[in-house]
Formats: C-alpha cells, sequence, structure tokens
C-alpha cells in the first residue's frame, strides 16, 4: 500500500492544478490519470484572459511557441457581423489563447510533476476508500493500460480530490450527485484543414437554426495554427426538446450555416467527431465531502454564459490546494470543507445568474432578441461580453464593471 498527503483524481487542468498548487508549497502529492499523455480531450481549445491568468499563475507562458493569441471576439447572428476586442480588465491580461487540450493538458501535467508532483498515469481510481468515520481516506487503484491485465493497489492520503471530469464516477461512489436543477450543455467538435487566413479571432455564431427551429447555444470556429480550425456547436439543455437532438444533430445544423468558400466539410476534415457533456454552474452536490473536494467539471465549475470550463477547472484546483495545504499545514483537517462555501462566495451569485440566463435562452423569442437588437449595438454587446465572459475590476472598476456588479447583487447567491 502506497501513502501520500494528497492524493488526486484526474490529470485534467483542474487535476494538474491542484497538484501543482500543492507540490510548490512542499506537499507530498501523487496524481493519477486513466490514461497517458499526451491524450486527446473534447474541447474548444479556447481560453478567455481569464483562462490566460490561470495559466500564468501555473508558470505558463501564453506568449511560448504553441500558443495562438486570440486578441477578441467575431459575432455574428441575425444577418449582423460585429468584431469586439476583450475589455480592458486590471486584473487580466489583454488576449486570449488557443491550444489543442492534447498539447494544454500534457504541459500541465509536465508543470506539476516539475513542481515536485507524482503523476501516476494509466492508473484508474476505481473506489474512493472511506473510513467508518465516512472520511475519504484514499482509493482502490487499477494501474496498467485499460487493454491488458491491470494491477490493483490501494493507496492512503490524509485528503483527495476529485478532478476526473464532467462524469466523475469516483466522487459518485463518495456519494455526490448531480443536480439535476443547474444547467448542462451537450457540444461537438472536430479540427479541419484550411487555407483561409486566420486572425487572431474566436468566432461565435448566435444563431443555430434548424429549419423554423432557433436552437438555445451556439457555434464556433477557432484558429488553432498550422492551418487547422476547431469547429464546434453546443447546446442547452433549456431547449425542450433537449432530449431529441444529439451533439452530432447540433453539430450537423451548424456546419450546414458556414459559408461554402471556407472549404469546411468531409474532405478537410482532420479527425473524428468528438463529442461530450458540459456541466454547468456548480451542478453537483455536495461539493465537498470528508477528506474528498471537487474541482473542475467533477464539481461542474463550467460558465453557463459561455461554456468556459479551463479557467474555472484551474482556479478551483488551486483554491483546493490553498485550503487543503492550510489544512495540513494547520492539523486542522476541518479547514479544507470550506471548499464549497468559498466556492460558493467567489461563484454564486455569478453562477445562478447563468442559471437564469439559461432558462431564458429556452425560449426563441428571447435568442431572437439578442441576434436581431442586441447584436446591432456595439455598447451593449461590449458589456455581454465582458460579463459573459466574466472579466470585471468589480465595484471598484469602470461604468461597466459597476454595472455589471449591479446587476449580480440583484440575483441570490446558491
Amino acid at each position: 500500500m502506497s501513502r501520500t498527503d494528497v492524493l488526486v483524481v484526474g490529470a485534467g487542468p483542474a487535476g494538474s492544478a491542484t497538484a501543482y498548487h500543492l507540490a510548490r508549497r512542499g506537499v507530498d502529492v501523487v496524481v493519477c490519470d486513466r490514461a497517458s499523455f499526451p491524450r486527446e480531450k473534447v474541447c474548444g481549445d479556447g481560453l478567455t484572459p481569464r483562462g490566460v491568468s490561470a495559466l500564468q499563475r501555473m508558470g505558463v507562458d501564453p506568449t511560448e511557441p504553441g500558443f495562438v493569441r486570440i486578441d477578441g471576439l467575431r459575432v455574428r447572428g441575425g444577418g449582423v457581423r460585429l468584431e469586439l476586442p476583450w475589455p480592458r480588465v486590471r486584473s487580466q491580461p489583454s488576449f486570449g489563447v488557443v491550444r489543442t487540450r492534447h498539447d494544454l493538458d500534457h504541459l500541465l501535467v509536465q508543470r506539476a510533476q516539475k513542481a515536485g508532483a507524482r503523476v501516476w498515469e494509466e492508473t484508474e481510481a476505481a473506489e474512493p476508500l472511506i473510513g467508518p468515520d465516512g472520511w475519504v481516506g484514499g482509493a482502490s487503484l487499477l494501474r496498467g493500460a485499460r487493454d491488458q491485465e491491470r494491477t490493483p493497489e490501494q493507496i492512503r492520503a490524509r485528503f483527495v480530490v476529485a478532478a476526473d471530469g464532467a462524469a466523475s464516477r469516483f466522487a459518485g461512489r463518495a456519494g455526490v450527485r448531480r443536480d439535476h436543477a443547474a444547467p448542462l450543455g451537450i457540444a461537438a467538435r472536430r479540427y479541419y484543414r484550411t487555407n483561409r487566413y486566420q486572425d487572431g479571432m474566436f468566432e461565435s455564431w448566435l444563431e443555430l437554426r434548424d429549419g423554423d427551429r432557433l436552437l438555445p447555444g451556439y457555434g464556433w470556429v477557432f484558429p488553432v495554427g498550422d492551418g487547422i480550425l476547431n469547429v464546434g456547436a453546443g447546446l442547452l439543455n433549456s431547449y425542450p426538446g433537449f432530449r431529441d437532438i444529439t451533439a452530432r444533430g447540433v453539430f450537423d445544423v451548424f456546419l450546414r450555416q458556414l459559408p461554402p468558400s471556407w472549404g469546411i466539410d468531409e474532405d478537410s476534415a482532420v479527425g473524428p467527431l468528438l463529442s461530450g457533456g458540459l456541466p454547468m454552474a456548480m451542478n453537483r452536490r455536495p461539493l465537498a465531502v470528508p477528506g474528498l473536494l471537487l474541482a473542475g467539471d467533477a464539481g461542474g465549475m463550467i460558465n453557463p454564459f459561455n461554456g468556459e470550463g479551463i479557467a474555472y477547472a484551474i482556479e478551483s484546483g488551486e483554491l483546493a490546494a490553498e485550503l487543503i495545504h492550510g489544512a495540513l499545514a494547520s492539523g486542522r483537517p476541518a479547514l479544507a470543507q470550506l471548499y464549497p462555501e468559498e466556492l460558493r462566495r467567489r461563484y454564486g451569485r455569478y453562477y445562478n445568474a447563468g442559471r437564469i440566463f439559461v432558462r431564458l435562452l429556452g425560449h426563441p423569442w428571447v435568442m431572437q432578441a439578442v441576434t436581431r437588437f442586441g447584436l446591432p449595438r456595439r455598447k451593449l454587446m461590449a458589456l455581454l461580453l465582458k460579463g459573459m465572459a466574466n472579466l470585471s475590476d468589480g465595484p471598484g472598476g469602470g461604468a461597466q464593471d459597476r454595472i455589471l456588479h449591479a446587476i449580480l447583487r440583484m440575483v441570490p447567491e446558491r
């Protein structure tokens, strides 16, 4: 049997961030993942300035080769095309980036490893080890490639962090359940090769039309570099026919809307179409049980306004590491259980506003109002971009920040 101070289950951005921030504080940490790196991951691959800031706190230089700089958002809908630069925020960088999750996740795992974390690849955390007092004190592991005979093992830990993605079977076996009242999305993406000029902008379509139906979601085209585009589309579960449409179906709806001159078709595809779920607005309950904290998609940390998950995965991992380190250093394990309350303090009102927003988008007339009347008004769309990307200096910022803060103050915490 192995032992460690902290076991992190899952080595995506949330798990790697948790491990990195613990290891650099001198904590003995093991991060395990059932895959070997680098590996593929379904994602839009885009990071807003908030995500760039989170990367920088992990010692990653987002200007190094491999990252594609993004200076703003090009929005289309209702016959309107609008270009918006990222809002100026004192607390955030002025640019976003794109990098495939195949490369980014590998880079972040390496950052954790260089900080001192032990990384166990091809190691699945099958079951939590739960003591008679209900404390999650480790995990039963299966080590080895999934297509081969695997070796069972146990590891004891003083704390465990579940960062194993949207399904988070590990947390589910510790009693964590999905909040079915919270928003959920589905999305699909595929890579395409193009000769079209890539100009460092996120391309976003706010109208997904399937015949006469206007779907509550959006399509995107993000430049990955080297002539490759990440093309994808997502749909929210506030749509009345959500159960009758698949992520592939939403993707096909979007693909039909793209200009034929862009050459995004089967002949230019690079790799298969991949899809996945998007758990939003902290849609897991509880976010911590004794000895176990949930980070990233495992805790449903995705921003319901724009589907951004990487920034919140890293931020939640960083917070988990901070509280666990404090608990270990002080000998007061209960300090780590402040994690759900601190998440609510940071994101509660914002995510609850997102829940309301998602419900409203389920009504076609709301989507039509946004595209027909909102898009032509540049100042209004700039305010919406600032709010939806959660890029604000708070009440001490400029006029837009004060407006957004006043709106959030009217939303109850959750």
